[in-house]
């Protein structure tokens, strides 16, 4: 992601990530608009509510529906594990949801505990919901417009659910679900501009937030930054928050949203409700924060093209800067950040010299810097922000469009989107990839369901 314009200076990009089932919290720092009790650790953050006045809306609760939120979610289940299952106890699937078939009995393996959905709702008309011909909605019954391309029946097992809880695997992907090429039957490219009387300048850091079926990015060189939002049927973005100083954005377990925040060179939390800052998580340092996601353990990753990239532990500790002289293949200018679906494996790309690297990551988040490897090298030029669907490929922003990268690295093919500064996941039934790219929003269908980050 980058202030300036993508393919002529350093782009600095965003993905907003994967984020954590509950929570997260400062590391001490202030603001303005937050309030003094809130400085402290990331732990002290797992209540949404907490004493922020500001933050006062309750994340269970869909514009379009209601969905009750997980039993027992004050505490903070490990890691989604390598077989795509859940932790936690016996699931209760959704009501109500599908196409008028028994399609819930999946859902339970998407939420963690003992949830109970309750009156599923994923909202209103949306892209990618149906096949060519559009497809019934089974939120409201009506028909969702759609690009065409892939339909969510062609992946068995995963059903179109309402999802609150960030951009975990564990609440989006279907469990045991088989998925082919992701841009088989892939749909026509959908754009979208800056309302009349307004711009986009150079648009970045996408990421869905499902219990508002919402989309969310930043403008990064607006003068000052702003983030824009825009819902189904995707046509009229408007200004959520002015002034926000933003790059990247990722979600944490409660659906509010984190900021890489280049203007004050700090990460921050907004509510979602009213667009004000609730905690800062990283106090402004020596680095201009580009891209994070959180996992669902609350450990944090961040990067900054300049300085290296980051992990902030639970408690609030941030790393030192990781760079090539401490850990082999690390990237020089490090990018676009995401994580596996399992959270087990860190992917970190390098904006100038177009590699992706990938680490593994011990069982407390903490990064094992012997095992870095060069995951794959993009064939566009640069590589910017990244996203990961439920089959675990990666998505990678270059000046040629997406490029889709297996798990081991192959590469699937591109998504010809043109220039693409970042990506994200999103849609009722997750299968619409958002793309930024410069002045511009574009959005297209595919055949595997992915994460918001």
């Amino acid at each position: 992601m980058n202030r300036h314009p993508l393919w002529t200076l350093p782009h600095w990009s965003v993905a907003a990530l994967l984020a954590p089932l509950l929570g997260c919290g400062a590391a001490g720092g202030s603001d303005a608009s937050d309030d003094p009790s809130e400085n402290g650790p990331l732990s002290q953050f797992a209540n949404p509510s907490g004493n922020n006045s500001s933050n006062t809306g309750n994340p269970g609760t869909n514009q379009n529906g209601t969905t009750t939120p997980p039993a027992g979610a004050g505490t903070t289940p490990a890691p989604q594990n390598g077989n795509g299952s859940t932790p936690g106890g016996a699931q209760t699937p959704a009501a109500g949801t599908g196409n008028g078939s028994n399609e819930g009995s999946n859902v339970g393996g998407q939420v963690p505990g003992n949830a109970a959905p309750g009156n599923a709702n994923p909202g209103g008309a949306g892209p990618g919901a149906g096949g060519t011909g559009g497809g019934a909605d089974p939120g409201d019954g009506t028909a969702d417009p759609d690009p065409g391309g892939a339909d969510p029946a062609d992946a068995p097992g995963f059903t179109s659910v309402d999802v609150n809880g960030g951009a975990s695997a564990a609440f989006v992907c279907p469990e045991g679900a088989a998925f082919g090429n992701p841009l088989t039957g892939m749909g026509a490219v959908q754009q979208v501009g800056a309302p009349a009387g307004s711009f986009f300048a150079f648009i970045e850091g996408p990421i869905w937030v499902g219990s508002l079926n919402r989309l969310f990015f930043s403008d990064n060189a607006s003068g000052p930054e702003r983030i824009w939002q825009i819902s189904a049927p995707f046509t009229t973005p408007s200004v959520f928050m002015a002034n926000s100083g933003s790059n990247g954005l990722a979600i944490d377990n409660t659906d509010q949203l984190l900021l890489a925040d280049q203007a004050g060179n700090r990460i921050t939390r907004v509510s979602t409700n009213n667009a004000q800052v609730s905690a800062v998580l990283v106090p402004a340092g020596n680095f201009n924060p580009n891209d994070l996601v959180m996992r669902s353990d609350s450990n944090l990753y961040f990067t900054d093209p300049a300085a290296g990239f980051f992990r902030v532990s639970p408690g609030g500790e941030v790393s030192a800067a990781i760079r090539p002289a401490a850990a082999p293949n690390a990237p020089n200018s490090p990018n676009g950040v995401v994580l596996s679906p399992d959270e087990n494996t860190l992917y970190v790309g390098d904006v100038n010299a177009q590699f992706i690297s990938s680490f593994a990551l011990r069982a407390d988040g903490s990064l094992d810097l012997a095992s870095g490897q060069v995951f794959a090298r993009t064939r566009g030029t640069t590589v910017d922000g990244m996203a990961v669907d439920c089959a675990g490929n990666v998505y990678a922003g270059t000046q040629s469009g997406v490029e889709v990268y297996s798990p081991a690295g192959e590469l699937l093919g591109t998504v010809p989107t043109g220039e693409a500064s970042n990506a994200t996941f999103g849609g009722t039934d997750r299968r619409t990839l958002f793309v930024t790219s410069r002045s511009v929003l574009k959005y297209v269908t595919l055949a595997v369901p992915g994460l918001p980050d």
